[in-house]
């Protein structure tokens, strides 16, 4: 739970800190209409106090508060920025451009090794790649322990507890001049000491007042001292490094946090020679090798304030390539030899060739007047691995080595594939034959084509040599099909399949299962009835019509033959049996006088709703309804429906009342099958819909037109196109009103009235006028320039 609250409890300080500046900020902290008031103020001791428990720094937590604050408080940013410790010109980082880092995949990007012939064009100069990441990823930890040779400097805060007998507890600042004052001691000299030898100065000066404190196990007080928030170096990074500058850094930087911070060295810098000049004197020497092939950083310093770290130009260059665990251009030392460059590679790898190794040289200055070329191939020749790994060959600056690899030629291979249990490569035995790599490869496979084999030869020219043979006569011992293998030799074994493919017949129809099945030897048709689930009840035992490929004439595809089993056909045995070919295709019939009962639903108003099989392929709309006991009173056949599924033909408007009441009319139609019957109840009202102010349903009055009904409903709206007004009777037929002084049909209940919206057509007469009028002027113009070129 302590570590959840401590990023809210850090916004908050953030927040304390800027409003605690003095000046303009004071003005802010002011409640405003438009801006709630801020928080409760916390001393400078109080802030202090928190960060101290949080592991930040004052700098660290004013910064977060910059990066955190948006544009509306850019006022509060800046007067947040001048309570960061100011820098001078000198110290302030330059504003470089960081150039990418590694270089980009192509050429080297170091002098002398670009175009190099026989050079890997992808080898990086090595090391330079672990500053690429952000700094803050390699930052030091504030809250670690400081360590007994930590030496405290001005700003550092010492925290002084007593135990024992008097229990007190200190939290004191090195001030300028290196010391730390202690209430009712005194200054105490802490600059320059390391934390150790300040407690025992610590001890000498409050021995003089708590008598019980003493340095020995026995002592009934003890001194505890401990490193609270350490100080601020102003560190300066020199040289070949991205990002040149000063940078403020914790006490507990070193050489290696400091080049994070400047971007690490260029491409030209050296990752070997990185110096750290302390009072004007040479310190140190770092070697960034170490760190980054063995993660050692013993050679690593820690800084003190106004430390220079420089980085040179880089020494003396060697590429490596070839089989070696890191292949790269790296950077050598006086005095490093083959051995060391390929210990900085990592060593050569298992598959290396370890009897030659290649140098290709530049000429050094001071040989080139003896040699007549400014460049020297090397060969290197070494008895083992071992004597490798301790070369003492020299190398020079642009050296180019490489390390092959063994040839990948086995010795003693052979290979077989095909139709055998465990195809693969085997070891070459002396005298093997085919017969035995077969048997050491399990033995031939079922399926097997014994009559061809083939052998492929390797010959000394890379050129394959084919070998066929008879793979039964050398299974058998036959000394000349049986052949003596050589290194590389490679048996192709076939199966049966490849040259007698397995043939198939089909069967479709009246059978349980219709498809393609594999003919066997033997199969008849009645077999391949029986696989295919049987005849269906519905299907015929006589009339079988068999259709076999004919490949004896051009114009014939292919020849029918008709087989009649008995109804027990599965007894069918014997010569009677009509044996089937490659390729035939079996059709069992359907026996046309067995049909599918079909079935229709009626609902509604009738005496006995329900699905009901169709009784015949003529059986009409009337039957149906008498066989469903007749109309119950109150049915309404004028807005009877009859929706047909078949082909998805939906509603068929149909005249219930002249196909009930007469059973020649056109409206008594035919059922078919999946055809729904509804029979309506009486409805008294006449629905009205569309453009219309109330759409509603509006009671049935006889003789009433359509306007009558519309007008009930709240009459036309603006937008109502009323002279394409449609009605619907309730049967689904369409209303059609009378011509001339025929009286219009009667509009009965449940008849449905839409009135559509009016459709507005764009007015194209105006574009057109003018899209004449400028051809028009153009014709003119035409003929004005022709007249005028005429004259």
């Amino acid at each position: 739970m302590k570590r959840a609250q401590q990023p809210s409890a850090i916004a908050a300080l953030l927040f304390c800190l800027l409003t605690a500046a003095p000046g303009a900020l004071r003005a802010q902290e002011q409640s405003t209409p438009d801006r709630p008031a801020a928080p409760a103020q916390l001393t400078q001791e109080e802030i202090e106090r928190k960060l101290r428990e949080l592991g930040i720094s004052k700098e660290e937590a004013i910064r977060r508060a910059m990066e955190s604050t948006s544009g509306g408080d850019e006022r509060l940013r800046r007067d947040a920025s001048a309570q960061l410790p100011r820098q001078t010109p000198d110290s302030t980082a330059l504003p470089i451009p960081v150039p990418a880092n590694p270089p980009p995949p192509g050429a080297p990007a170091i002098p002398g090794f670009s175009g190099r012939a026989g050079l890997d064009s992808t080898l990086r100069p090595f090391g330079y790649d672990i500053f690429a990441l952000p700094a803050s990823a390699f930052a030091p930890l504030t809250l670690a322990a400081a360590g007994p040779t930590y030496v405290l400097g001005p700003g550092d805060e010492v925290v002084l507890t007593l135990f024992g007998e008097t229990k007190l507890s200190y939290n004191l600042i090195v001030n300028r001049e290196g010391n730390v004052v202690i209430p009712d001691v005194g200054p105490v000299p802490a600059g320059g000491a390391t934390i150790a030898q300040f407690r025992e100065r610590a001890i000498r000066r409050l021995s003089t007042i708590y008598s019980s404190l003493g340095s020995s196990r026995g002592a009934a007080t003890s001194l505890d001292v401990t490193l609270g928030r350490n100080r601020t170096l102003q560190i300066f990074v020199l040289g070949e490094v991205n990002r040149p500058g000063g940078y403020p850094l914790s006490a507990m930087s070193t050489v290696l946090h400091a080049l994070y911070e400047a971007g690490g060295p260029t491409v030209n810098g050296s990752m070997r020679r990185i110096a750290v000049s302390r009072n004007r004197k040479r310190y140190a020497t770092v070697d960034l090798y170490e760190y980054v092939t063995a993660g050692e950083q013993s050679s690593d310093v820690r800084l003190q304030d106004g430390d220079v770290v420089y980085v040179p130009p880089a020494g003396k260059r060697v590429a490596l390539q070839g089989a070696v665990a890191r292949p790269g251009i790296f950077e050598i030392r006086d005095g490093e030899q083959l051995g060391n460059l390929l210990a900085l590679g990592g060593g050569v790898r298992f598959d290396a060739y370890a009897d030659r190794v290649h140098v290709e040289r530049i000429v050094p200055f001071d040989l080139r007047p003896v040699v007549r070329k400014e460049i020297q191939d090397i060969d290197l020749r070494f008895e083992s691995v071992e004597k490798l790994r301790a070369s003492d060959a020299a190398l020079e600056s642009g050296d180019v080595v490489t390390v092959f690899s063994i040839k990948r030629d086995p010795a003693n291979r052979v290979t077989i594939t095909g139709n055998v249990r465990k195809p693969g490569n085997f070891s070459l035995q002396y005298g093997m034959r085919v017969s035995d790599l077969v048997r050491t490869a399990d033995s031939l496979d079922r399926n097997t084509f014994a009559d061809r084999a083939l052998l492929f030869r390797l010959h000394a020219s890379l050129r394959r040599e084919l070998i066929a043979f008879h793979l039964g006569r050398a299974m058998q011992g036959d000394p000349v099909e049986d052949m003596l293998l050589q290194n590389e030799d490679s048996v192709v074994v076939f199966a049966q399949d490849r040259f007698f493919p397995q043939r198939t017949v089909t069967i479709s129809g009246a059978v349980r299962f219709p498809g393609t099945y594999v003919r066997n030897d033997g199969m008849s048709v009645t077999d391949l009835i029986l696989q295919a689930g049987g005849i269906r009840e519905e299907g015929m035992s006589t009339g079988i019509e068999v259709s076999t490929a004919d490949t004896a004439s051009i114009e014939v595809y292919s020849t029918v033959h008709r087989v009649d089993l008995p109804a027990a056909y599965w007894s069918d045995r014997g010569e009677r049996e009509f044996l089937l070919q490659d390729l035939d295709h079996v059709v069992v019939p359907f026996d046309p006088r067995h049909s599918p009962q079909q079935f229709v639903d009626i609902s509604g108003y009738v005496m006995f709703p329900g699905r009901y099989a169709i009784l015949n392929a003529n059986e009409r709309l009337s039957s149906l309804i008498r066989r469903a006991g007749g109309l119950k009173p109150g049915a309404y056949l004028e807005a009877s429906r009859l929706v047909r599924k078949r082909q998805n033909a939906g509603m068929i408007p149909v005249d219930f009342v002249s196909a009930w009441n007469d059973t020649l009319s056109r409206d008594n139609i035919t059922l078919y099958p999946g055809d729904s019957v509804t029979i309506a109840y009486l409805e008294d009202v006449v629905y009205v819909r569309g453009e219309v102010f109330v759409p509603s349903a509006i009671l049935y009055k006889k003789g009433a037109g359509m306007e009558y009904y519309v007008q009930n409903a709240g009459g036309y709206t603006e937008e109502a196109e009323d002279s394409r007004t449609l009605v619907f009777l309730p049967s689904g037929k369409k209303w059609e009103p009378a011509s001339f002084f025929f009286p219009d049909p009667e509009i009965l209940p449940g008849s449905a009235i839409y009135v559509p919206r009016k459709v507005e057509k764009p007015d194209t007469t105006l574009p057109i006028i003018r899209d004449i009028l400028t051809i028009t002027a153009s014709l003119a113009a035409i003929i004005v320039s022709v007249v005028a070129i005429s004259k």
